[in-house]
């Protein structure tokens, strides 16, 4: 995703204002990324609970 944007914009932003915008993509992708394992750990968490309480 980051590379794209910055093809996009290739010419317009300067070099620096590109590498702050491609730390910054990859910062944000990074942070989805968390997101999503985070989520998954949570669901896991809570289904280990639940089959414990079904299996008293």
């Amino acid at each position: 995703m980051a590379e794209e944007v910055s093809k996009a914009l290739n010419g317009i932003l300067t070099q620096e204002q590109d590498a702050l915008l491609d730390l910054y993509l990859n910062n944000l992708d990074n942070f989805f990324e968390n997101q999503k394992k985070a989520e998954k750990l949570k669901v896991e968490i809570e289904t280990l609970h639940l089959k414990k309480i079904l299996s008293e």
